[in-house]
């Protein structure tokens, strides 16, 4: 009989390559072992490994297998996790993975506010580039990322939905050279610095070929590499004070130093450098019900931001 447990019997020995050690590592004996790889053969009457000296080897029939095995394995793990959490009336613990802006609009946020409501809850955070957050999903490293999803959307993986489509500015020090250069063009931007973490291709196919001082090209991705490059765009204002660079931020993010005067809006158009992020989540793994709740508490903050970023343009912004 085809059982979870010889599918992970199956697994395990994938993972270690030898009898001993998948053994040791399950806790059984290397003889109970063999007997359940055999008896999994047997039921499906095909061989599934090839026995050689010093390890062992999947066949053809036992690659399918292997494949098919592991999803169906997650699934049922999954599904006791949430039953549990239901059963034992927790909203249980929750990690999570964000990438650098989206982690201070409404990652951070969100995950305060969840804690407010549950003060029981366990939470993991970190912060990764966009890239790696797809990774750490699909690894199963963390239940939720929330990141570029543009690369992701169409794929069998995963499930995304948006959240935030918000613009990008350009942030300089007062007193910067830009800002007594009457009418600016976006051209005369690439004379300076950028500061910003790296902008995924979708963004940086607004931006021109010659980049100037600004950064260059990632040839691999196309990915927009800053000349200052940082893992999470806080404190920009401390590279902006001694230095004619230019930060790229939010509006809403920017809000506190732009009215206390320690930056300045880089007053140009026609540079089209918007935000992209929202949830990424397997497709075939139930969310739990902290993920569920910490995606009500982003979906209202989102929609918070969204307001205080329309009332800080008709501040800000002037028509040019």
């Amino acid at each position: 009989m085809i059982t979870q447990r010889r599918l992970l019997h199956l697994l395990t020995l994938v993972e270690y390559g030898h009898f001993g050690r998948a053994a040791e590592a399950l806790n059984i004996s290397q003889p109970a072992l063999s007997k359940s790889i055999q008896a999994l053969e047997a039921e499906l009457d095909v061989p599934l490994v090839e026995r050689k000296s010093g390890g062992v080897s999947l066949t053809v029939f036992g690659q399918v297998v292997a494949e098919r095995s592991k999803p169906l394995l997650t699934v049922e793990d999954d599904l006791r996790r949430e039953i549990r959490l239901l059963n034992e009336h927790q909203i249980g613990s929750l990690t999570l993975a964000f990438g650098p802006y989206p982690s201070i609009t409404c990652g951070y946020a969100g995950a305060a506010r969840l804690l407010a409501r549950h003060p029981g809850i366990t939470i993991g955070m970190r912060v990764s580039g966009w890239h790696e957050v797809a990774q750490q999903v699909q690894a199963r490293t963390v239940d939720l990322g929330i990141a570029e999803i543009s690369a992701l959307q169409g794929n069998e993986h995963f499930t995304t939905e948006l959240l935030g489509e918000h613009e990008g500015r350009l942030f300089c020090r007062p007193g910067h050279p830009l800002l007594s250069a009457g009418p600016l063009t976006p051209a005369m931007l690439f004379d300076y610095p950028w500061i910003c973490p790296r902008i995924p291709g979708r963004g940086s196919a607004a931006l021109p070929a010659e980049l100037g001082a600004a950064g260059t090209l990632d040839p691999l991705n196309g990915d927009f590499v800053p000349a200052i490059e940082i893992d999470v765009p806080m404190h920009l204002e401390t590279f902006l004070h001694a230095s004619d660079a230019l930060a790229i931020g939010l509006l809403s993010t920017m809000e506190s130093v732009l009215l206390a005067g320690e930056v300045a809006l880089v007053p140009v158009s026609g540079l089209a450098l918007h935000a992209h992020y929202g949830f990424i989540y397997l497709r075939n793994r139930s969310l739990a019900p902290a993920a569920k709740a910490y995606m009500d508490e982003v979906r209202a903050l989102e929609a918070e931001i969204r307001v205080k970023e329309r009332r800080l343009a008709e501040h800000f912004v002037r028509p040019r």
